[in-house]
């Protein structure tokens, strides 16, 4: 079997089955840096998330997809027909050796096969089921159609993202996609932790629905409680104040100051230019009530101020006189950020199509196992012959699964 070292990595004693989509890839990808054996399982002549952009100079194809590059990283790649009955026979082998099983299929999908989790606990008792859908396995929008945006939107999120005179917007990226991920990520390995006692596997249904809903910080109680129905407010932070997004000469700048001694260091550092004299420093304003009631007038005086100075500039004289002050970073700048370099977050790693490709790390740091990027992402049926190989079938049998379409 494929090893990362297992010996020296978290979960290098685990083997996980990957069906995912873009909603789930993630987690499969935490669980292989890690040192999990991840298998990725695609259908014969590759998956369709390697149609996802961005391509490598903007040529598309199935080799060239940025996204599948990143997502797939220290997995092994197989091609298999779960619609044939040669290839659910030989996935109910794969099965048998595998500890998590991670798929995204529309729910009843994998039923329809005979291959839902009823009848691989046939298979294999022990084995971890972890369903990842936009509303779950049960409920009456099970069978809704789903995407990052649809998740953002039902799940509350979108509603409070953005301008309040303008409509909700949508964050940037697969926030949804990331954050189901990781929350199966984490209910998965719950599940195994639960296994090593009672020897038994079990089925985790994510549905990305809730998983945004449990981001909505205070705007679910306050409704339950108050009856408020809580706004968009842009940049500008619900409750505390001032703390919000400012432009500044190249670019915009973030700070918040809610506590009596930073909003004092902040109006210091303010006035200092001449800026807002006598309006910021009222005595009303040590209070954040009285802030927040003049926050379109505080606003005003911090921007003119933000104007003056670069983000750079911002951040190093704000973080001087202990203010949480950020520059709004854009990916130029985050990929050349010396804290980032100073810890070892990127890690640069060979593709065979690519070239060389520069990957963000571990978002965590642990002291006594390993966390690594070893293997780029698999080629279409990369690891066909090993694998099989693996299952005790042998270079004519793969033959035959390829004529009938199996493989």
């Amino acid at each position: 079997m494929f090893s990362l070292e297992a010996g020296d990595m978290a979960l290098g004693e685990l083997r996980v089955l990957d069906l995912a989509d873009e909603k789930g890839l993630y987690c499969t990808k935490l669980m292989a840096d890690l040192g999990a054996d991840v298998l990725r399982v695609e259908r014969p002549r590759g998956d369709a998330t390697r149609n996802i952009g961005p391509f490598l100079h903007d040529q598309p194809h199935p080799e060239r997809s940025l996204f599948f590059a990143y997502l797939n990283t220290n997995k092994r790649g197989i091609t298999l027909n779960l619609e044939c009955a040669d290839g659910q026979e030989v996935f109910r082998r794969l099965v048998k050796t595998a500890d998590i099983l991670v798929e995204t299929f529309p729910p009843g999908y994998l039923a329809r096969l005979g291959l839902d989790y009823p009848h691989l606990r046939e298979v294999n008792p022990r084995l971890i089921l972890t369903s990842i859908t936009g509303f779950g396995q049960t409920g009456p929008y099970r069978d809704y159609k789903t995407c990052d945006m649809v998740g953002f939107a039902m799940g509350g999120l979108m509603y409070l993202t953005g301008d309040p005179k303008s409509p909700p917007v949508q964050a940037g990226g697969y926030q949804v996609y990331y954050t189901g991920s990781m929350f199966a990520a984490v209910a998965t390995l719950m599940a195994v932790y639960r296994r090593r006692t009672t020897g038994e596997g079990e089925h985790v249904d994510v549905s990305m629905q809730e998983c945004v809903a449990s981001l909505l910080e205070t705007a679910t109680v306050n409704y339950s409680y108050n009856g408020v129905v809580q706004k968009r407010t842009g940049t500008q932070h619900a409750i505390a104040a001032p703390c919000r997004v400012y432009p500044c000469q190249d670019g915009y700048w973030a700070v918040i100051a809610n506590a009596p001694h930073m909003w004092d260091a902040l109006v210091a550092w303010i006035v200092e230019e001449g800026i807002g004299v006598e309006e910021l420093t009222k005595s009303e304003y040590q209070f954040m009530d009285a802030r927040r009631a003049n926050i379109d007038q505080i606003n005003a005086y911090i921007a003119e101020f933000g104007m003056r100075h670069t983000k750079a500039e911002l951040f190093a004289e704000g973080q001087s006189r202990r203010i949480p002050v950020a520059p709004a970073a854009a990916a130029t700048e985050v990929l050349a950020d010396p804290h980032l370099h100073a810890r070892g977050y990127f890690v640069d790693l060979e593709h065979p199509v690519l070239g060389i490709l520069r990957y963000p790390g571990a978002p965590y740091k642990l002291s006594e196992t390993y966390w690594r990027i070893l293997r780029p992402a698999p080629l279409v049926g990369q690891h066909n012959q090993e694998v099989y190989q693996e299952l005790g079938l042998s270079q004519s049998d793969l033959v035959v699964l390829a004529g009938v379409g199996a493989l």
